[in-house]
C-alpha cells in the first residue's frame, strides 16, 4: 500500500520600504574629540511595529552607485547602526580605537522589512 501525503504551501509576500538618505560631512557629530562619529536619521516609517516585528537592514555608498551593507568595517574604519523607533543613529569609529577623520559624504539607503508575525 503506497500512502502519499499532500502539503499544502501558503507563502505570504509582504512588501518592503526602501528609504534613501543623503548624509553630508557636516552632518556627523563626534562627543568623544573624533575618536567616533555618529549623525541621527529622522526615521518615522520605523515604527513600534517594525522594531518589535519586522527587520531594517541598511547599506551605505561613497559614489551614489555601490551599496555596503552595515556593520563593516572598511580601511580600518567600523560603521554600524542602532535603529529605535522612528529613529537611526549610524556610527563611524576606528577599528583599532583610534581618532579617525570626519566620514565624508554618503547616501545610506535603509530597507524596512515588514512582518506579519
Amino acid at each position: 500500500m503506497l500512502m502519499m501525503s499532500a502539503c499544502e504551501q501558503t507563502e505570504y509576500v509582504v512588501p518592503n520600504r526602501t528609504i534613501i538618505v543623503d548624509i553630508s560631512s557636516g552632518d556627523w557629530v563626534t562627543y568623544d574629540k573624533g575618536y567616533t562619529y555618529e549623525v541621527p536619521i529622522d526615521l518615522p516609517e520605523y515604527d513600534d511595529y517594525n522594531n518589535e516585528e519586522g527587520a531594517i537592514l541598511v547599506y551605505r555608498s561613497l559614489d551614489n552607485r555601490n551599496y555596503e551593507q552595515i556593520p563593516q568595517v572598511y580601511n580600518g574604519i567600523a560603521y554600524s547602526y542602532v535603529a529605535t523607533a522612528g529613529s537611526l543613529k549610524i556610527e563611524v569609529q576606528g577599528a583599532e580605537d583610534l581618532i579617525i577623520e570626519r566620514p565624508k559624504s554618503m547616501t545610506v539607503k535603509i530597507v524596512l522589512i515588514d512582518s506579519n508575525y
